[in-house]
């Protein structure tokens, strides 16, 4: 039997990305809590640090995920007053070209013809 194994071995770096969100989290709510028992201008515990550092973090990210909704409702928004612009514009050129329009097609329709045949074709 013939084996088809060239030396290439498959890793698994996949499950990394997994892990580097929460890595970043412990670091970023780690380092708010220092600075929250660091510089602030009352005394805090321990606790109330980690407290206040964590749930700092915890507000920047719904912060984040609040601008990204209201950036796709205000694009939703933008698209519907495009729309609704498109239309106006639409509408006052049908509404000013309505006339002008009818006045040509009336005096087009209303020219004499330039010989009293019915049927100028038949002289051809």
């Amino acid at each position: 039997m013939a084996t088809t194994d060239y030396g290439s071995e498959r890793t698994r770096s996949s499950g990394a990305w997994l892990y580097v969100p929460i890595i970043l989290i412990l670091f970023v709510g780690g380092a708010m809590s220092v600075g929250v028992y660091s510089y602030s201008d009352t005394e805090v515990t321990i606790l109330e640090a980690i407290a206040a550092g964590f749930g700092g973090l915890a507000a920047v990210i719904v912060g984040l995920f609040a601008a990204a909704i209201g950036i796709v409702v205000g694009l939703i928004g933008a698209l519907i007053g495009l729309v609704a612009a498109g239309g106006a514009v639409a509408m006052t050129l049908f509404i000013v070209g309505s006339p002008i329009l009818a006045l040509i097609l009336i005096v087009m329709l209303m020219r004499r013809p330039k010989s009293n045949c019915p049927d100028p074709a038949a002289h051809e």
